[in-house]
Formats: structure tokens, C-alpha cells, sequence
């Protein structure tokens, strides 16, 4: 059993930034995520517009 102040489900865009704001407040947090990295699809690999950006 882990004591928190904060608890963050999902590690995506907001949920992360979430957790390292509830941390830089000064509050015990932690942030559950189901995959490996945090940051969700368009911080790891890429958003849809910036592709077609470069394919154009």
C-alpha cells in the first residue's frame, strides 16, 4: 500500500503533466499507466498533423 496525496490515472499528454505539477506543489503523487512510457501517442511517436507534414 503506497500513502499518496495525489493519484494520477493514465500517464497520456495531461496526466503526466499533472503529476509532475501535483510533485513541484509539494504533494506525495503517483501516476498509473498501463503502458511502458508516459507521454501518450503524440509525444512518442507523432501526431497525425505532424506526419502529414512531412509526407507532403
Amino acid at each position: 500500500m503506497v500513502d499518496c496525496d495525489v493519484a494520477i490515472i493514465g500517464g497520456g499528454p495531461g496526466g503526466y503533466v499533472a503529476a509532475i505539477r501535483a510533485g513541484q506543489l509539494g504533494l506525495n503523487t503517483v501516476c498509473i499507466e498501463m503502458d511502458k512510457t508516459l507521454g501518450g501517442t503524440c509525444v512518442n511517436v507523432g501526431c497525425i498533423p505532424s506526419k502529414a507534414l512531412l509526407t507532403s
